[in-house]
């Protein structure tokens, strides 16, 4: 369905995702074997029929591959929905520091290439396979960027996750007002501290000894279906949060978009120097 420009509108939570709209529609998710892309993947796999492609994120080539097999297996030969979900976290190489005295190690980035580079490579390719879809009601031209709260608050000692997320937030707020005009919506969602089977057991203690209340996983997954059943719903970032902090679960973040001068100017005058920017649809 065509877009029209991004405008400040955020999201009301207390909507029920209309899973019926997902009938017919074919979903990519990166990272599907486990954590949060596991709970995803279940949860579009009850709409529909489910095909699992190894895949290494890191490669382009398999990535396209990814991508062909699930054009290729698709009712429709195209693709509605991608989920750039695939991630790590844990020890940072930035962070470990050495003796002054000796060479210092050159970093592997590995945590920055999983994170933000192949996430970049999925994005690339979800906006080549989407406008495979007619722009026409039933379809979906929709990229769902699974990002984080680093990406927001300091994260004192993750120099590569928070740079990696605080790169995936700029792709976000990129896209929002670019793909539009290809009839592609782009929106985030981002967790606080959450249990899934990739956070060991000790990681859990220590954070609970901190005092750190845990996000519900099933809540992260209510919020990409609450984006991906919305075609209306366009550039937001939603946060998911303990039930504490908010009865659903999760919440419009509202910190990506600027109200106040002099930023709401300069914030118009950018986007209509883009010369990147298409002139119209």
């Amino acid at each position: 369905m065509p877009l029209s420009p991004y405008t400040n509108k955020p999201v009301d939570v207390s909507v029920e995702p209309d899973t019926k709209t997902l009938r017919d529609k074919s979903v990519v998710i990166t990272g599907g074997a486990s954590g949060f892309g596991e709970s995803h993947a279940r949860a579009f796999a009850v709409a529909g029929n489910a095909q699992f492609v190894q895949t290494d994120v890191n490669s382009w080539e398999e990535q396209v591959h990814m991508f062909k097999e699930a054009v290729a297996s698709s009712p429709a030969k195209s693709i509605d929905i991608v989920v750039i979900n695939a991630g790590v976290a844990g020890p940072d190489e930035i962070f470990a520091l050495e003796d002054p005295a000796s060479e210092p190690t050159k970093p592997t980035l590995s945590m920055l290439k999983l994170n933000l580079v192949a996430a970049i490579y999925t994005f690339k390719l979800a906006q080549h396979y989407v406008r495979l879809n007619q722009e026409v009601p039933g379809r979906d031209r929709c990229i769902i960027i699974k990002g984080s709260v680093a990406a927001h608050l300091d994260q004192p000692g993750s120099f590569l996750y928070q740079t990696s997320k605080y790169g995936l937030r700029g792709l976000m707020t990129c896209a929002r007002r670019t793909s539009w005009q290809e009839g592609i919506r782009v929106n985030s969602i981002g967790p606080w501290y959450t249990k899934t089977s990739l956070m060991k057991p000790h990681i859990v203690d220590i954070l609970i000894s901190k005092g750190i209340e845990f996000a519900d996983i099933a809540d992260c997954t209510k919020a990409v279906l609450r984006v991906a059943c919305d075609p209306t719903i366009n550039g937001r970032y939603l946060t998911i949060l303990p039930r504490s902090m908010t009865p659903d679960g999760y919440r419009d973040t509202q910190l990506d978009d600027f109200e106040d001068e002099p930023w709401k100017s300069m914030q118009k005058a950018m986007s209509e120097a883009s010369i990147r920017a298409q002139p119209g649809r």
